[in-house]
């Protein structure tokens, strides 16, 4: 076996390891986020896991009386478990390399939003909206799959047996069919719902955190907390008309939002990043966000390179 292969074989086997343990409810959150965090590739394995296990409990019935058949009672041999199955189909996807397997597409296709939003109409009634600035790589077999870094709104029509699966922030919303927003970036993430559920992966939530229409989850700061709150639907995704609306959300989580809108970094001061903003900014061409905010908070604003830095002002001696 060459070392390449060697690499995938270890990352899809610590990718398996890491969604059996977010599903047990046992998961150390922390060190799982910094495997995401390390390497894109332990990202799309993830995904790749976690759509390979919506497969199998999509398609249980057929498993399961496929190994009836297979294992007939008078045969006097044990039936296997649907679980034995189940890991046999993950072993699989591992020997024939996971790259191959007949789940994940054959070429992802990657969309990036420069200048202004792009609409991105995807497999089985799945519509991207895509917020300037912002990029998604789509893989799996149908579009199931979407790697986000940036803002979108998904309209996924409903099928109970297609899951949509979102990577970002560091984790996974699940999606059978609704309306929703997402924000990703770096450990931070938002999802507001106008239609249906989503579920979120949370430390602490074995079966996924459940966001309903008219809820929106936050998950930021240092350490990490989640965050949910009601909102107004009309709210959500307003980038499409030209706002943002922002509901009482940390400056950290409002200047990463910003920074996917302008093109450029936005960092918050460690002592503010936790200050609430609530307001409404036109997007624009995004090159007055960040200033915009900082009159709005009464904050310098401090240019660095590509990037713009928020901070307290120093106190007139």
């Amino acid at each position: 076996m060459s070392g390449s292969e060697s690499g995938a074989r270890d990352v899809m086997q610590a990718a398996m390891a890491w969604h059996a343990a977010t599903q047990r409810g046992d998961c150390d959150w922390d060190a799982f986020t910094a495997w995401l965090e390390e390497d894109a590739a332990h990202q799309q394995a993830y995904a790749y896991v976690a759509g390979v296990e919506a497969d199998i409990e999509r398609n249980r019935p057929a498993l399961r009386e496929q190994l009836r058949e297979e294992s007939p009672v008078r045969s006097g041999r044990r039936r296997w478990p649907l679980a034995i199955a189940a890991a046999l189909v993950l072993g699989v996807a591992i020997a024939l390399g996971w790259n191959q397997w007949p789940f994940h597409a054959t070429a992802a296709q990657e969309y990036t939003a420069l200048a202004g939003t792009l609409q991105i109409p995807l497999d089985q009634g799945v519509q991207v909206t895509l917020a300037s600035g912002s990029h998604i790589r789509v893989s799996g077999r149908h579009h199931e799959r979407v790697e986000l870094t940036g803002t979108a709104y998904f309209d996924v029509r409903h099928d109970p047996d297609r899951t949509l699966l979102v990577m970002a922030g560091g984790r996974v919303v699940r999606d059978i069919g609704t309306r929703f927003e997402v924000f990703g970036d770096d450990n931070m993430l938002m999802v507001a719902v106008t239609e249906g559920i989503v579920s979120v992966d949370l430390p602490g939530e074995a079966q996924g955190a459940r966001v309903a229409a008219g809820q929106r989850l936050m998950v930021s700061g240092t350490p990490l907390r989640a965050e949910y709150a009601s909102i107004a639907v009309d709210d959500v995704a307003a980038w499409r008309s030209g706002r943002l609306i922002i509901r009482d959300e940390p400056l950290s989580l409002v200047a990463a939002q910003i920074g996917v809108h302008s093109g450029m970094k936005v960092t918050v001061d460690t002592a503010i990043a936790g200050r609430r903003f609530s307001g409404v900014l036109v997007t624009g061409d995004g090159s007055q966000l960040a200033a915009r905010l900082a009159e709005i908070m009464g904050l310098d604003l401090q240019p660095r390179g590509n990037s713009v830095h928020l901070a307290a002002k120093a106190a007139v001696q």
